[in-house]
């Protein structure tokens, strides 16, 4: 077959690669469904999930680590683009770690001296350590299977952000099982295990994201 024969073929062919936005929500939604499901099943949601939603300090667990997800969700849709490298911009991420610091900074304050070191560690540190990483799998798998549909030119950028959306949005849904409403702990270890996924998807991110 002719070169020309080949471009006209293929111009005819009625087939088109799915858009990253619709791989994103046939990828991502399922994905946050099922982890929602296990956690029900699994652990359970707290018994006094309708209350805690009426609190501030609780709500705030959900909505810091929802907000970093959408936010690094968009940045990942800009960074899949070749010329997106350019374009990201890095300060709605600044916003929600500025909102993060400033409700540890409140909580310590507010927390007596003698009620830090319990408030902080509680007794669920190592478990949120290590579940919100297993969570953030089909999530995180999701947001690569979006950038690999597309030509991102800054692979570990692009890396670090993926694991951000999916650590954010797996940490979202493990707020819904975790009874700790005290900034000190939420947002030193769900921060620590959101930074954990995400250094690990960049580092990987060289090697699944080469084109």
């Amino acid at each position: 077959m002719k070169t020309d024969d080949l471009i006209r073929v293929l111009a005819e062919d009625p087939v088109r690669p799915m858009a990253p936005r619709t791989v994103l929500v046939l990828g991502l939604v399922p994905s946050l469904a099922i982890i929602a499901f296990a956690v029900w099943l699994v652990l359970g949601f707290r018994p006094d999930l309708a209350i805690s939603m009426t609190t501030p300090v609780s709500v705030a667990r959900i909505l810091l680590a929802g907000t970093l997800g959408l936010v690094a969700t968009r940045l990942a849709l800009t960074l899949a683009r070749p010329e997106g490298s350019g374009k990201v911009r890095l300060w709605p991420l600044a916003v929600v770690a500025a909102a993060a610091l400033g409700l540890l900074l409140w909580a310590y304050v507010t927390t007596p001296a003698e009620a830090r070191q319990m408030a902080m560690f509680g007794k669920t540190f190592v478990f949120c350590l290590v579940v919100i990483p297993l969570l953030s799998i089909l999530p995180v798998s999701s947001m690569f299977a979006v950038l690999r549909r597309g030509a991102t030119t800054a692979p570990a950028r692009a890396g670090f952000v993926a694991g951000l959306a999916g650590s954010g949005f797996a940490t979202a849904v493990y707020a819904l099982y975790c009874t700790q409403d005290n900034p000190l702990f939420y947002v030193t270890w769900f921060g620590l295990a959101i930074l954990g996924v995400s250094l690990f998807s960049a580092m990987i991110a060289p090697r699944v994201l080469h084109w």
